[in-house]
């Protein structure tokens, strides 16, 4: 008996890898960039990189290498005339967000998923099938347009038979492309809270988006949860206004330094594995 416990494999701990999984907002996305200027305060660096939507534009710049005060200022630069145009033939949509994806080669400096420095995924969803589809290779232009693409307002991106769509209809806070990108522990960042007061919609896009954020709160609620989630205070900016960008950056900003202490405990913990037993 005692042999055998001698020949037992031994627990080891090794650090976690970190994934961060970013949640759709539109510009809301800029408090990603403030989670992610704290973590490069901190030295923290992730692993791996799963976002939907605006956590997918961010996402990208993140596994691209681009420092958070360079994606502050992209976000800065920014406005709807820059990444949508009007889709004036199409019976579909409202708007065309091609231009999206020419700022994101831009920003990144980076065409395709294999030129990035960390693993990243933008998810999607097929609107013929309802299901999730989680983006890893290929042109990055499509995949982050294809992510983006709330039903209604901007144009769908047909990709292999599929019609893609803004990812948040089906997973808004991708905690599971994190865990198939390699995570073992996965912050979450969700820019879409509920918000206290909500204005009356004035226009057709109000009643969308306003729309879509009750989609998305329906199906955060039955979705797996990460290990750590931080929610930004960005619920009284609207998605579509630029003009509180720095905002929603400080929202972010005071989240992550909140969620801080948690992290780097959790992180210092690591994470135990037991060797294969030999044959």
């Amino acid at each position: 008996m005692f042999d055998w416990l001698r020949r037992a494999p031994k627990p080891t701990v090794r650090p976690a890898r970190l994934g961060l999984a970013l949640g759709g907002g539109a510009v809301r996305g800029a408090a990603h960039v403030g989670v992610l200027a704290v973590l490069e305060r901190e030295g923290i660096r992730p692993d791996v990189v799963a976002g939907v939507s605006g956590g997918a534009i961010v996402g990208a710049g993140i596994a691209a290498g681009v420092p958070a005060a360079e994606m502050f200022e992209a976000f800065h630069r920014a406005n709807w005339l820059k990444i949508a145009v009007p889709a004036w033939l199409s019976r579909l949509s409202m708007l065309d967000s091609s231009p999206l994806g020419a700022l994101i080669e831009k920003v990144t400096s980076t065409t395709d998923f294999e030129r990035l420095q960390l693993p990243f995924a933008a998810v999607a969803c097929d609107l013929l099938t309802g299901r999730r589809v989680m983006i890893d290779a290929g042109p990055l232009r499509e995949a982050i347009v294809a992510s983006s693409a709330i039903p209604g307002i901007f144009e769908p991106v047909h990709r292999g038979g599929q019609m893609l769509v803004d990812g948040g209809l089906v997973d808004n806070v991708p905690v599971q492309a994190a865990l198939d990108l390699g995570a073992d522990y996965v912050l979450g960042v969700n820019i879409m809270p509920l918000a206290a007061d909500v204005s009356e919609p004035k226009e057709l896009r109000d009643v969308i988006l306003l729309s879509w954020e009750i989609v998305q709160h329906q199906c955060d609620a039955s979705r797996l949860q990460p290990d750590l989630l931080v929610t930004p205070a960005v619920g009284a900016i609207s998605p579509w206004d630029f003009s509180r960008v720095s905002e929603a950056y400080e929202a972010g900003f005071v989240a992550m330094e909140a969620a801080l202490p948690q992290l780097r405990a959790d992180l210092a913990r690591g994470v135990t594995s037991v060797p294969p037993t030999r044959k």
